[in-house]
């Protein structure tokens, strides 16, 4: 009986030992993955400052203007070039394609479209 409780006791330790270097193996192994990750998000964020820097020189407000002069035939701005939106003249009414054609045969009235109908029906307040 003594034999059968110092087999089971050496078994038992023999056990939690593979047991504990099972563990020891999965935190080495987790630890190594854990390091190339942080490695890779290193050099990640590494990059990324790199982009960062190369977008900080290319968008330089002087070379920037420098390129729209060398490449771009741009004039300045005048102020002529200023309009109100009250001096800009009115449509006039769209006729389709159809309708001019037989206008100018003869063979018809001027036709409108349904948004000409529309505007026309109404008052210049928006009421009918």
């Amino acid at each position: 009986m003594i034999k059968l409780l110092h087999v089971i006791a050496i078994g038992a330790l023999v056990s939690s030992a593979f047991y504990a270097y099972g563990i020891k193996y999965e935190t080495t192994l987790e630890a190594e993955q854990l390091q190339k990750i942080r490695m890779k998000a290193q050099r990640e964020h590494d990059a990324i400052a790199v982009l960062k820097a190369e977008w900080q020189f290319l968008n330089r407000p002087d070379r920037l203007q420098a390129l729209a002069d060398r490449h771009l035939d741009l004039q300045a701005f005048s102020v002529t070039q200023v309009v109100r939106a009250s001096d800009i003249p009115n449509r006039g009414p769209k006729v389709d394609a159809i309708g001019r054609k037989l206008e100018d045969l003869g063979l018809g009235l001027p036709t409108e479209t349904p948004k000409d109908r529309k505007a026309s029906a109404t008052t210049p307040g928006g009421r009918p």
